[in-house]
């Protein structure tokens, strides 16, 4: 009984959507699909930015070691413990924070590349293998966009360094500003705290 109406759905949504679709003057539209997760591990900058936390990482556990090497020397170090958790903790946000930064500059390299190939090309959409049920190898192009990130250059720096002023003190967390909410109305951080 579902599959009776279910038809007649999909022919309306088909409809529909030919109807939204721009007129290209019985020219056909040309689609390709690439990889994405692909292009996130196998690209130069990719790998780059694994290396640039990779080594990140390293610094963080080498201080951890430390200060688990003073607690296994005193377990009643309450000092060293109150620091482990402290560092810990800061390790873990700094993490956070710094493969996000990698995520959002190769996203941002990436996106470019695809919009550039895809112009040059002269491809309507590129849509991601992943989101594609099926489609014929013949218009996966995640090669030949893998050869154009890879001639990308990105330098990693530390999120952290840019949290701090030329003194070398942590910026504070929220500087005293005026801001838009979108309704016309001016909000300041102070105002945001009574929502």
């Amino acid at each position: 009984m579902q599959t009776r109406y279910s038809i007649p759905l999909l022919f309306v949504l088909m409809f529909s959507l030919s109807a939204c679709l721009p007129e290209t003057g019985g020219a056909k539209q040309k689609f390709a699909v690439v990889d994405m997760q692909r292009i996130m591990r196998d690209t130069t900058p990719a790998k780059a930015g694994v290396a640039f936390l990779e080594e990140i990482h390293s610094g963080m556990q080498k201080k951890i070691s430390a200060i688990q090497d003073r607690l296994e020397k005193n377990s009643k170090d309450e000092a060293a413990q109150k620091e482990l958790q402290s560092v810990y903790m800061a390790s873990q946000q700094r993490m956070q924070a710094e493969q996000q930064n990698v995520i959002n500059l190769l996203d941002d390299v990436i996106q470019r590349v695809l919009n550039d190939y895809r112009e040059q090309q002269g491809y309507d959409v590129i849509l991601n293998a992943e989101i594609a049920a099926a489609y014929n190898p013949a218009v996966n192009v995640t090669t030949a966009v893998i050869v154009e990130v890879n001639k990308q250059k990105i330098e990693f720096k530390p999120v952290a360094a840019e949290d701090k002023n030329p003194a070398g003190e942590a910026k504070p967390e929220m500087e005293k500003q005026t801001q838009d909410d979108g309704r016309g109305k001016a909000n300041s951080p102070a105002d945001a705290d009574k929502k």
